[in-house]
C-alpha cells in the first residue's frame, strides 16, 4: 500500500491554471473574432453608403445633363438605368417624342442584369 501511496504522490498533478489559460485564450479568440466581424459589417455598411451615394450623383448629373441639352433643341436624353447601373443615352425624335435609339440598346441592359444576377447566384457568399 505504501508503494502505491509513493507513486501516487510522484505523479504530477494537474494544473487548475492551465485550463484557465485555454479558456483565456478561447475567450481572447471569440473577442477578435467578433471584433473582426464588426468591423468587416462596418465596412460593408461604408461600402453600401458610398455605392447608394455615387448612385445619387449620376442620376443628378443625368438630370442636370437633360436640363442642359434642353435649350438647345437636341434630341439627346441621359438616363441611368438602376438594375445595371449603367448610364445610357437616349436619342429622341423631338417631332413625335419617340425613341429612336438607345445607347447600349435595352436587351443590352436586360443582358447584363441577368448576367449579374447569375454570377451573383454562383458566388454568393450567403450560400
Amino acid at each position: 500500500m505504501e508503494i502505491f501511496n509513493t507513486m501516487r504522490s510522484q505523479q504530477p498533478q494537474p494544473t487548475t491554471s492551465h485550463g484557465v489559460g485555454n479558456a483565456h485564450k478561447t475567450v481572447s479568440q471569440t473577442q477578435k473574432s467578433s471584433q473582426q466581424m464588426a468591423r468587416e459589417e462596418v465596412q460593408q455598411s461604408e461600402r453600401k453608403a458610398d455605392t447608394q451615394k455615387l448612385k445619387k450623383q449620376l442620376q443628378e448629373i443625368t438630370d442636370q445633363l437633360n436640363k442642359e441639352m434642353n435649350p438647345l433643341n437636341t434630341s439627346i436624353r441621359f438616363g441611368f438605368n438602376d438594375k445595371v447601373e449603367e448610364m445610357y443615352v437616349s436619342v429622341i425624335d423631338t417631332s413625335t417624342d419617340q425613341e429612336i435609339r438607345k445607347i447600349p440598346s435595352e436587351e443590352a441592359m436586360r443582358l447584363a442584369a441577368k448576367m449579374r444576377e447569375l454570377v451573383g447566384m454562383i458566388f454568393d457568399k450567403k450560400g
